[in-house]
C-alpha cells in the first residue's frame, strides 16, 4: 500500500465538502480516524453517525452531503447504510471486499450491490485483507484501514499533510508492548478481564475504539473504557479508585503528553493504582499505528497463552438477529 499508494479518485469525490462517515467493529475506529483528518487537515467537514442512524430515511439531513462507509467485509448490517446512498450526493465505501472475493466467497449479493455501487458514480477504495474471518479478531484489515484513510485524504486539495512514507509508518509496525504489561496480563489476567480503562490524549482519544475491541473479539474480556486524560479526572479516576482495576496509558511525542502521563502515573499511584505505559514516539497522525501494534502483538500473546479458541467462538453463529440486521433487503 505504501508504495502503490491508492488509484485515483473520481472528480466527484473530489469535489466533496461535507462527509457523513459511518462503520461498527473495527470499522468505527477508521470511520472516526477519517472524521479526524477531514476536519483538522483539510477545510472540509466530516461527522461520524452509526450505522442505525440510516435504518429510517433521512433524505432532508443527508441532500448535497457525501455518505463514507467503511466495512471490511460489506457485513449486512453496512449496507443499511449503503442502501441509503440515493438521499446522497455520492457515495464512498472503503472496503477489503471485491466482486471477485465476494462471489469466490459466496456472496453474489455483495458482488452485486459493489456493482450498483460503481455504476452509479460511486468509489470504492480497496484495502487488504480480504476474507480475514477464520477468527473472530483482525489484525491485517484495520491496520490497513488507517492507511486507507490517509492516502484517501492526502489527495484532496489543500491537505496539510503528504502523502504517507514507509519511513514514517513501517518502524512503528516495530513497537513492542511494555515488558511489565505483558507480564502483568498473563499473570494476574483476571484483573484486566473485568474491565480495565485506555487513557490517551486527543485526537487518539477519539479514534482508539479498535484498541479496545482487541480484548473484546480477541480474549472475550469486558470492554476497556477509554478516557482522556482530562476526562479521566472527572468520574473513571474516582471509580477505579472505589473498585480497583489497571490502567493501561497511551503516549505520543508531544511535551504536554510527557506532563500528562507523569501526572497521571503520580496520581494513579497514589491511590494503589497499577498503571502502564505505551510510548510512541511519533504525532498523532501516524502514532495509532504503533499503538495497534503493541497491542495485536499483547492479544496475541495473551492468545497463545491462555490457548483462546478463536475458530469457534463463544456464541458463535448465533449473532445474526442483529448482525445479520438490513431493513429492505
Amino acid at each position: 500500500m505504501l508504495v502503490r499508494g491508492l488509484p485515483q479518485l473520481s472528480e466527484a469525490t473530489l469535489r466533496s465538502q461535507r462527509f457523513v462517515v459511518t462503520g461498527t467493529g473495527s470499522s468505527e475506529a477508521h470511520a472516526r480516524y477519517l472524521c479526524t483528518l477531514i476536519n483538522f487537515y483539510t477545510d472540509r467537514a466530516a461527522a461520524f453517525l452509526p450505522l442505525s442512524a440510516f435504518a429510517t430515511p433521512r433524505p432532508e439531513a443527508f441532500a448535497g452531503k457525501t455518505l463514507v462507509v467503511f466495512s471490511q467485509g460489506i457485513s449486512p448490517n453496512a449496507q443499511i447504510a449503503l442502501r441509503r446512498r440515493t438521499d446522497f450526493a455520492h457515495t464512498i465505501l472503503f472496503t477489503a471486499t471485491t466482486a471477485t472475493t465476494a462471489r469466490a466467497a459466496g456472496k453474489p449479493e455483495r458482488a452485486d450491490l459493489l456493482y450498483d455501487l460503481l455504476e452509479g458514480g460511486g468509489d470504492l477504495v480497496v484495502f487488504p485483507l480480504a476474507e480475514e474471518y477464520t477468527t473472530l479478531i483482525r489484525f491485517v484489515g484495520p491496520l490497513c484501514g488507517y492507511l486507507a484513510c490517509l492516502q484517501f485524504v492526502a489527495q484532496f486539495g489543500g491537505c496539510r499533510f503528504s502523502p504517507p512514507r514507509p519511513g514514517q509508518i513501517l518502524p512503528l509496525l516495530e513497537i513492542e508492548p511494555p515488558a511489565p504489561l505483558v507480564e502483568a496480563v498473563l499473570s494476574a489476567p483476571d484483573r484486566f478481564a473485568q474491565g480495565f480503562n485506555l487513557v490517551a490524549a486527543a485526537p487518539i482519544s477519539d479514534f482508539a475504539q479498535n484498541l479496545a475491541c482487541k480484548f473484546v473479539e480477541g480474549l472475550f474480556w469486558a470492554c476497556p473504557s477509554i478516557s482522556d486524560f482530562l476526562q479521566f479526572a472527572h468520574g473513571p479516576f474516582q471509580q477505579m479508585a472505589a473498585h480497583p482495576h489497571p490502567v493501561v496509558i497511551l503516549q505520543g511525542d508531544s511535551p504536554v503528553e510527557a506532563e500528562l502521563v507523569r501526572r497521571s502515573v503520580a496520581m494513579l499511584q497514589g491511590v494503589g493504582l497499577d498503571a502502564y505505559v505505551i510510548q510512541v514516539d511519533a504525532p498523532p497522525l501516524f502514532s495509532i499505528f504503533g499503538f495497534e501494534t503493541a497491542l495485536n502483538r499483547l492479544v496475541l500473546t495473551a492468545l497463545q497463552h491462555f490457548d483462546i479458541d478463536q475458530v469457534n467462538w463463544p456464541g458463535k453463529g448465533r449473532d445474526d438477529l442483529l448482525y445479520g440486521f438490513c431493513p429492505d433487503r
